[in-house]
């Protein structure tokens, strides 16, 4: 299982990184490998997922709100 979350994170990275976005490389590196586990456990779903990667991409850093969802998704997936 971990070696598919960690092969996730390096294709995605290297879907950024070909497509012009070498900036923000370790920044979506960072922010994936803290919830890959959520992910793969069922808490966070695509759609969210879709939302952080988005936040990622387009802002400095995962905004407010999202954050909040992250924490709600995982909170809830516990109980």
């Amino acid at each position: 299982m971990h070696g598919n979350k960690r092969i996730a994170i390096a294709l995605g990275a290297h879907f950024l990184i070909i497509n012009g976005y070498v900036f923000i490389v370790s920044g979506f590196i960072r922010e994936m490998e803290n919830i890959s586990y959520h992910v793969a456990s069922g808490a966070i779903d695509k759609d969210l997922l879709f939302e952080v990667i988005n936040s990622v991409i387009n802002e400095p850093e995962i905004n407010e709100e999202i954050k909040l969802k992250i924490f709600e998704a995982i909170l809830n997936h516990e109980n």
